[in-house]
């Protein structure tokens, strides 16, 4: 019997690492998102002009915020189906999936370390953003805060800071908002926008330049004097330094749109928009383009990620003929 239990346990870890090792990133550009247009959220995946649209997911269970692994050979998403909303994850093909956490308390808003080795997240209906290994190990908090975002080179994390407070119904909610950003080596926070609020979502450009966010426009002066504001959002750009401030697209009155992704070559921006209780995802270039629908009208569509195996890079080093002809110039030198 032992034996038995032994040779049983011992195929089980041959496939699983087969599995892994079998575990490919699509072979073309890729978006992930979610999508209630049967009902249930799901995670869907279709191509940049939005053609091809798949069902990766189809469980029974509400499944949403998808994000892809830096080499796009894994999708990371937040799921309820053991009982309690935390996090998963699957091959890209929508396979093998499995729990992050042995222990499942509550994670949400998942970001991905550069070099696939990390995550960071917030803990349920709290605000304060943890870190851990991708095996679900190493578990720690970082700082206050909502919905992190990694930087490319990964020495930083910006993220949502705000004055939180429990509201009547029990959930969290925040007098103002604004990003920041937090040095992983020293723990230093800045703030990216000093006099901004209401500012969400942050999502950086593939080479670490700028920052894309939500922001509903208003300044602190028009909160404190009480001075009337739409409740609009629309997506803006920013330098890393804080300079260079742009707005992208308006969502015009009362309109709402947040959740901005980057394509990987830093040209074009996804976001979505919620018109008449109804969120859409659309595709803008970045110098000035329309605004392209990808979604159909059915059921809501949001939180999308993008990939692109032509400007990915892998997430450590690796031999190749360039890395050998440069060794060999060096060499020279």
């Amino acid at each position: 019997m032992k034996f038995l239990c032994y040779a049983l346990s011992s195929t089980f870890l041959i496939f699983a690492s087969l599995s892994a090792v079998l575990a490919k990133a699509p072979e073309t550009a890729k978006i992930v998102f979610t999508s209630k247009r049967d009902g249930n959220f799901e995670i869907y995946i279709m191509n940049p002009d939005g053609s091809d649209q798949k069902n990766l997911t189809q469980h029974r269970a509400q499944d949403w915020v998808p994000v892809w692994s830096p080499t796009g050979e894994q999708i990371l998403f937040l799921s309820n189906r053991d009982g309690i909303a935390d996090l998963y994850l699957m091959d890209a093909d929508g396979t093998n999936v499995r729990q992050v956490f042995k222990k499942l308390i509550g994670r949400v808003f998942p970001t991905w370390s550069p070099d696939g080795k990390a995550l960071a997240y917030n803990r349920f209906n709290t605000p304060s953003i943890y870190t851990a290994s991708i095996d679900g190990k190493d578990e720690a908090k970082l700082t206050d805060g909502l919905w992190p975002a990694w930087s490319p080179n990964g020495s930083e994390i910006a993220f949502m800071a705000g004055e939180f407070f429990w509201g009547d119904n029990g959930h969290l909610g925040a007098t103002n908002a604004w990003v920041q950003i937090i040095n992983l080596q020293t723990h230093v926070e800045e703030k990216l926008l000093p006099g901004k609020v209401w500012m969400f979502d942050p999502a950086w450009a593939p080479n670490g330049a700028q920052i894309a966010f939500s922001w509903n426009g208003m300044q602190e002066k028009d909160l404190l004097e009480g001075r009337e504001v739409r409740p609009t959002m629309g997506i803006y750009v920013v330098n890393r330094d804080g300079s260079g401030l742009r707005k992208i697209i308006d969502a015009g009155d009362a309109g709402l749109m947040s959740n901005p992704t980057w394509a990987l070559q830093g040209n074009e921006l996804i976001y979505h928009k919620q018109f008449g209780g109804v969120s859409q995802l659309f595709k803008i270039a970045l110098d000035g383009g329309v605004p392209e629908r990808l979604t159909p009208q059915q059921g809501n569509n949001f939180s999308a990620d993008w990939f692109d195996p032509a400007f990915a890079l892998p997430v450590s080093p690796q031999s190749s003929p360039l890395t050998t002809i440069w060794g060999k110039l060096k060499t020279q030198d």
